[in-house]
C-alpha cells in the first residue's frame, strides 16, 4: 500500500513538473533615465536574440525559454546599458536607475548577485580608503598613507577568501565559470590556473570555461622558453618594423608611453645600459601606448631614446603580450625565445650582465 502511495504520488507530481519545465522565463524590468525603443535579451554564446520587447515609460517585459541556463544580456539596439543576468526558466525583476542595477529571480541569479556582493563591497572600501589615501599625502604623511594601503590589502586578501570559498562551493556552476571569466585579463597566470582547477568538468566545458582554458593557453605562450608573438608595427620615420627580424643576441621590449610618469623615469636607466651593452648585441624595442603622434616623439627626443621605435596606439600589441600596465618590458634571445619578463632597473641590469656582460 505505501509503495502504491508513493506511485500516486509521483504521478500527481508529473503535470507540474511539466509546467515549470514549459513555463519559460518572465522577466519584468523598471528603469528610469532611457528613452523608449526597442530592448533586446541576447544569448552570451554566438549573440542570439533570446526575446525582444517595447520600452514605453521605462518599462518592459521579455518572456520566453531556455533549453539550459546560461548567461544572457539585456540590452539597448545601440547596445548601451548592457545588464548581464543568470538566465533559466525562471520569473525575474529588474531595476536599473543611475544609481544602481539589481537583478532579481532565480537559483542562479541568486548565486551571482553574492558573488557580486561581494565584489561590491570590496569596490566601497576602496572608494573609501582611497579618499583617506589621498588625504594623508596631502598632509604629506606617507607612514599613514602606507598603513591605509595595507588595510586595503587585507580588504583584498579578505573579499578573495571569501570568493574562493564561494567557487569551491558552487565549483560546477557556469555562474562559477562566469565569475572567474570576468577578471581573467587582470590576473596572474599562476592565480587564474587555480581558480580554473578549481571548477568541475560541467562548469569548464561551459563557454566561460572554455574562454578560460584559452586565456591560460595563451599566457602560457608568453612565459620563459615560449617564442614571442611577433608583430609588425610603425617607426617613428613611418615605415614599418618586423620585430622578429631585428637581430640581437639579446632583445628588450620595452612598453611605455609619454604620459607615463614611472617609464619617463625609468628611461634614463634603459639608457644607460643601452648604451653599454647595445655594442655586445643588445638591441631594444619601444612599444609605445601613446595616441598621440606627436607627444610619442616629443618624448623621445627628450629623453634620448636611441633605440628602435613603434607605436601601438591601438594597443593590439599590448593585448597581444597581455600588457595590465606599464612600464612592462620582456626580454628575448636572438631566436625571439622569452628569457624573462618585466625585469627592471637593478633586475634587468644584473640579467643583461649575465647574458652579455662577457661577450665580446
Amino acid at each position: 500500500m505505501r509503495k502504491l502511495i508513493y506511485t500516486l504520488a509521483a504521478i500527481a507530481m508529473l503535470p507540474a513538473l511539466t509546467m515549470a519545465q514549459e513555463q519559460g522565463f518572465k522577466i519584468t524590468a523598471q528603469t528610469s533615465g532611457m528613452p523608449d525603443g526597442k530592448m533586446y535579451l541576447i544569448h552570451s554564446r554566438g549573440g542570439d536574440t533570446l526575446a525582444v520587447a517595447d520600452m514605453v515609460g521605462g518599462n518592459f517585459v521579455f518572456t520566453g525559454k531556455v533549453d539550459v541556463p546560461d548567461v544572457a544580456y539585456i540590452m539597448t539596439a545601440d547596445l548601451r546599458g548592457q545588464i548581464p543576468m543568470m538566465l533559466e526558466n525562471a520569473e525575474y525583476t529588474v531595476v536599473a536607475n543611475e544609481k544602481f542595477v539589481r537583478v532579481e529571480g532565480g537559483a542562479m541569479q541568486s548565486l551571482y548577485n553574492e558573488f557580486d556582493g561581494i565584489n561590491a563591497a570590496l569596490v566601497q572600501e576602496r572608494m573609501k580608503l582611497e579618499k583617506q589615501i589621498q588625504a594623508a599625502m596631502n598632509e604629506q604623511n606617507q607612514a599613514k598613507a602606507q598603513a591605509i594601503d595595507q588595510q586595503y590589502q587585507a580588504a583584498v586578501k579578505k573579499a578573495q577568501e571569501q570568493e574562493m570559498k564561494m567557487l569551491q562551493e558552487n565549483s560546477n556552476t557556469f555562474v562559477a565559470a562566469y565569475v572567474i571569466s570576468q577578471s581573467m585579463n587582470q590576473v596572474p597566470l599562476d592565480f587564474l590556473k587555480q581558480r580554473y582547477d578549481m571548477l568541475g568538468n560541467d562548469a569548464k566545458m561551459s563557454s566561460f570555461g572554455q574562454a578560460i582554458a584559452q586565456q591560460i593557453a595563451r599566457l602560457d605562450a608568453l612565459t620563459p622558453g615560449h617564442v614571442a608573438p611577433n608583430f609588425m608595427a610603425m617607426t617613428p620615420e613611418g615605415d614599418t618594423l618586423n620585430m622578429h627580424n631585428v637581430k640581437g643576441k639579446v632583445k628588450l621590449i620595452d612598453f611605455w608611453a609619454s604620459w607615463c610618469g614611472p617609464c619617463r623615469a625609468e628611461n634614463p636607466n634603459v639608457l644607460k645600459m643601452y648604451l653599454k651593452y647595445q655594442p655586445k648585441g643588445l638591441e631594444i624595442i619601444g612599444v609605445s601606448l601613446d595616441d598621440d603622434e606627436a607627444a610619442w616623439k616629443k618624448a623621445m627626443a627628450e629623453d634620448g631614446l636611441k633605440w628602435k621605435h613603434v607605436i601601438d596606439a591601438g594597443k593590439q600589441i599590448a593585448q597581444a603580450y597581455n600588457v595590465r600596465s606599464i612600464p612592462y618590458t620582456m626580454l628575448l634571445d636572438e631566436n625571439n625565445n622569452i628569457i624573462a619578463v618585466n625585469l627592471r632597473g637593478a633586475q634587468l641590469q644584473k640579467k643583461l650582465e649575465e647574458l652579455l656582460g662577457k661577450k665580446k
